[in-house]
């Protein structure tokens, strides 16, 4: 509800090609899957949090995908890609952390649809909508 009123308010603040300019927003939730040894553990759908930044908006979400034995987390973290040269591009970060070891990736993007990571067996995809 506040994520809408702070869309409308910006809609409002700025002319729709502005907004076009704002890639970031436009990811919305991420479907997630969780495989070990390619087999699927678990499916999770989750709700991107919106965030101002320093240099404007972003998308977050954080997902717990293991249990007491082994912790599973993965992150996503996705903003205006502001280095590029082309107004359409996010630059994207991914975290999964399995126990104590993490793995981490960041890249630049357009219209990016899904997103991978691995750590030794461990993987999760994200489809993002």
């Amino acid at each position: 509800m506040i994520q809408k009123m702070i869309l409308s308010l910006l809609a409002s603040a700025c002319c729709s090609s502005a907004l076009a300019a704002m890639p970031a927003l436009k990811y919305k939730t991420a479907d997630c899957t969780l495989m070990n040894d390619s087999k699927v553990v678990k499916q999770q759908s989750v709700a991107m949090m919106f965030l101002q930044i320093d240099s404007g908006f972003g998308r977050f979400a954080e997902l717990q995908l293991g249990d007491d034995k082994l912790p599973i987390q993965y992150q996503i973290f996705i903003e205006d890609d502001l280095s590029n040269q082309a107004t359409d591009h996010v630059l994207i970060l991914q975290n999964l952390k399995v126990g104590d070891v993490e793995s981490s990736s960041e890249f630049s993007g357009r219209d990016v649809k899904w997103l991978r990571i691995a750590q030794g067996a461990f993987s999760v995809r994200c489809e993002l909508k």
